[in-house]
């Protein structure tokens, strides 16, 4: 009887197709849970290197329009993702994060770049330090961020840049079903991709807007990225 049952199975592609789907979706779902268990710097290492993540990132910082050796604070560096390429770009720049393991593991993936352990609310720097203070996937996540954009606000000069990169309100699971699918991602990357949409707290435009201003920024341009999963709030620090 499974031999009967069987066959027919196996001589549908179309059933073939959706069955490798979902053992590949189970598989890249397994992986994401088995890495973030084991080793979190790794996790963040990981999915630094797959194309939705970093082709967005790039793109964020290259149309915030920076100068060559501006010096840039990165905050909530995690493992390095993103630092190399403010590097190659020309930039001047500083990572910083809370999580010691994290530094740690950027330390030793990229040897010679600047890399700090410290607090996004107490940050260890004089006022008017940075040309640029950049921050993703930051803000939405501690328990109050107006502390964080203040002393991002506070460490900027004057006619400088602060940017927040989060993921969006507006993005929902049907554009998530759509951006996999447009994008082609199976396994390890959609998994990731997923686990990134339904976990991390989302921010929309006007909440953006509202704390920006309440630190004194005055939001001046709001971009999205990956297909409108990411919100990107820029402000110019104000010369009084």
């Amino acid at each position: 009887m499974d031999c009967r049952v069987a066959l027919p199975l196996a001589s549908s592609p179309g059933v073939n197709a959706v069955t490798g789907n979902r053992l590949d979706k189970t598989s890249g779902a397994t992986e994401v849970e088995t890495m973030l268990a084991q080793s979190q710097p790794r996790f963040f290492a990981t999915i630094g290197e797959l194309d939705w993540y970093s082709g967005s990132h790039h793109r964020w910082i290259e149309e915030l329009d920076l100068r060559s050796d501006d010096r840039v604070l990165e905050i909530g560096c995690a493992t390095g993702i993103l630092t190399p390429h403010l590097v190659d770009s020309g930039l001047d720049v500083t990572g910083i994060d809370r999580s010691r393991k994290m530094i740690n593991r950027a330390r030793r993936d990229h040897p010679g770049l600047n890399f700090h352990v410290g607090d996004a609310t107490r940050l260890p720097y004089d006022d008017d330090t940075f040309d640029a203070v950049v921050a993703a996937s930051v803000v939405n996540v501690v328990d109050d961020a107006k502390p964080v954009l203040s002393e991002m606000h506070r460490v900027c000069v004057p006619g400088g840049t602060v940017s927040v990169l989060v993921p969006s309100t507006s993005f929902t699971g049907e554009d998530l079903d759509v951006l996999i699918e447009t994008r082609d991602l199976t396994g390890f990357s959609e998994a990731a991709l997923t686990k990134w949409h339904r976990g991390p707290p989302k921010m929309g435009r006007s909440q953006l807007d509202t704390l920006l201003r309440g630190v004194g920024l005055e939001p001046g341009v709001f971009r999205s990225y990956l297909d409108g999963m990411l919100i990107a709030a820029t402000a110019t620090v104000r010369s009084d």
